[in-house]
């Protein structure tokens, strides 16, 4: 999987889960940022299911991170298995989840 992976939304709605390697990753760096001067409520979820294994509506999912602006640098040290964008409203904006994943021995 090429890194680093992003989505983008420009409307309300849950973006794509992006699937990250559990069985080797030390960490998961992510950061939301927008577009434009425009507004919007987002939270980065993450789960701890594996996607390829469990039928997306038996992921469960909980926030690593939320907000109505840009956000820092974000850092998971462990693993995850899964990271969404979670977007309750926007105006005038695009938003996007940028995620890079290390890893290694």
């Amino acid at each position: 999987m090429g890194m680093p992976i992003s989505v983008t939304l420009t409307s309300s709605g849950i973006g794509r889960a992006v699937d990250l390697d559990w069985m080797s990753s030390k960490f998961t760096s992510f950061t939301v940022v927008f577009s434009s001067s425009g507004t919007a409520a987002w939270t980065a979820e993450g789960s701890l299911d594996d996607l390829q294994q469990v039928s997306s509506g038996n992921v469960a999912w909980f926030t690593l991170s939320s907000g109505s602006a840009n956000s820092s640098l974000n850092i998971v040290s462990g693993t995850i298995a899964g990271i969404r964008l979670n977007v309750a409203a926007i105006s005038s904006a695009s938003i996007t989840l940028r995620v890079l994943q290390g890893i290694g021995q």
